[in-house]
């Protein structure tokens, strides 16, 4: 290999990173691939993992180093050992973009129409892998870097964010076809690529004029954003303050709400962890809660924390509870899918140094049951912070109206974490035609359309509160909905067939 091979592999990472906030420079994504898939051309497949890598690796250093200034502000890690940390993520996410150049490769020798028809398949059996392997960390996949292009989105109510992911790998690949090999049909090729990309367009203006159609009656919600930061959400003396804050900017919801017709209760909106204490071991703090909701007449869905007792032990859940607008319980839903350093820590054998810096992580359980809370005016389902970038956990909740995504994304600071956060739960309101209603203790706060239009956003760090309506999804559950991943596995599949015809064959390049 060359150094212009390494420093084309760069160019593809930098235009990668570049797609997802803070830059979001979507209109690269068409592009992005082709400086790689450019030099894979007559290049051993051990070349291709290795150019790859340098691709995938730079490319996501540059959309995830958030990661470090979490670590240090947020969770008490060393400098020097979060960016170990930073460095390790972005590698082991640039191995899937180096398996992606050394299958490519393996599996189509003869770089042409094959290798153009597999980079697609490749990249996105790749990535179902990521949201599977060690959990899943499903973060910023290529389609996403799309979720503020609504026309392009839609088709992901058929197949998901991979859907949307495909789209994009495959007209890099024909642009890639198409001047690598001039000399190879370049009108069908050019034309093929305007024919998908007009199926795809066409389909995603078709349904941006059809969904709202689909929503049923508006439903009143507010949602409150506290502004609590971390360093003092957990000290004893705060709660006091922090539960007045919270008070105050519901009663001024309250007053909001007044005058508007009110066919149902609203249902107000607190962010996760919103109570900063254990809420079932606290009496004193339910009576009061319990006093808020019914003060303002208001079904009350808030964050904070859960425990079970069993032979002693006591186990710790993230949880959301409802009130109704007589104060009574209406139920609890406990987080299923905990957040890798977070609240769990992944390779505890191999990484066993973390915990010892950060002796507080780790320590959660996961809930057992999805839950929808039935409720005048539309079924919901409530998505726990980082629940939200996985589609099948969400799934499990495809019978809600709406969702509601409760998050602390006060870890992020100032950086572009926030934004991507809410970029994929865009996509996920897509996906289900479901719009979302996302409350964050210090933002971004938003109401994301069915179509993913982000209608309302709240400024980062600062108190804020909205009153407004939410129209519920009243038609059928859509074909991903039905059917999830299906696309993506069979993608995965004619990988895993590929692989295998290719053993049989004893193909040469190893």
């Amino acid at each position: 290999m060359r150094p212009r091979d390494f420093a084309y592999a760069a160019l593809s990472g930098i235009l990668l990173g570049l797609l997802f906030p803070p830059f979001s420079f979507q209109a690269i994504a068409w592009v992005a691939l082709f400086p790689l898939l450019w030099i894979l051309e007559r290049k051993h497949p051990l070349d291709g993992m290795i150019l790859g890598f340098v691709a995938g690796f730079i490319g996501y250093f540059i959309i995830i180093w958030w990661v470090e200034e979490t670590m240090v502000n947020y969770g008490g890690l060393p400098s020097p050992l979060a960016w170990l940390l930073v460095l390790t993520l972005a590698a082991y996410i640039g191995l899937y973009v180096g398996a992606f150049g050394y299958l490519l490769i393996w599996l189509t020798p003869e770089a042409g129409f094959a290798r153009m028809f597999m980079a697609p398949v490749l990249w996105v059996a790749l990535e179902l892998a990521r949201a599977y392997i060690l959990s899943g960390f499903p973060w910023a996949l290529l389609g996403y870097s799309q979720y503020s292009i609504l026309p392009v989105i839609q088709i992901a109510d058929l197949f998901g964010v991979y859907g949307v992911s495909f789209f994009i790998v495959l007209i890099n690949a024909v642009f890639w076809h198409f001047f690598r090999h001039p000399d190879r049909a370049p009108i069908l090729v050019f034309g093929g690529g305007v024919a998908v990309a007009a199926l795809v367009l066409g389909y995603g203006y078709i349904r941006l004029h059809e969904v709202p159609g689909e929503m049923g009656l508006p439903r009143p919600v507010g949602i409150v954003q506290p502004d609590t930061r971390p360093s003092m959400k957990w000290e004893l003396g705060r709660r006091e303050a922090i539960m007045g804050d919270l008070e105050k900017l519901t009663s001024a919801l309250v007053g909001d709400f007044r005058g508007r017709s009110r066919p149902v209760p609203p249902l107000i909106v607190w962010p996760e962890a919103a109570a900063p204490f254990i809420y079932s071991e606290e009496p004193r703090w339910q009576k009061r809660i319990a006093g808020i909701a019914e003060h303002a007449g208001s079904y009350l869905l808030f964050g904070s924390l859960s425990a079970k007792r069993e032979e002693g032990t006591m186990s710790l859940y993230n949880s959301a509870y409802l009130l109704g607008p007589d104060g009574r319980s209406e139920g609890r839903y406990d987080k299923m899918h905990l957040v890798p350093f977070g609240e769990y820590i992944p390779l505890r054998w191999l990484l066993f140094f973390v915990e010892k810096f950060v002796p507080v992580i780790g320590r959660f359980g996961e809930g057992e049951e999805a839950r929808i809370f039935d409720v005048p005016g539309g079924e919901f389902g409530v998505l726990i912070c980082f629940e939200v970038i996985f589609p099948r956990v969400v799934r499990r909740m495809a019978g809600a109206r709406f969702f509601i995504n409760i998050t602390n994304d006060a870890w992020f600071g100032r950086t572009a974490a926030s934004e991507q956060h809410l970029s994929m739960a865009a996509m996920r309101a897509v996906e289900f035609r479901t719009p979302i209603v996302r409350a964050a203790n210090t933002g971004i706060s938003a109401i994301v359309d069915a179509t993913g239009a982000i209608r309302i956003r709240s400024p980062l760090f600062e108190k804020w509160r909205w009153a407004g309506t939410v129209s519920p999804r009243k038609g059928p559950p859509t074909l991903y909905a039905r059917v999830g991943d299906v696309f993506a596995f069979v993608c995965f599949a004619i990988m895993l067939l590929m692989g295998w015809l290719a053993v049989v064959r004893g193909h040469p390049r190893l």
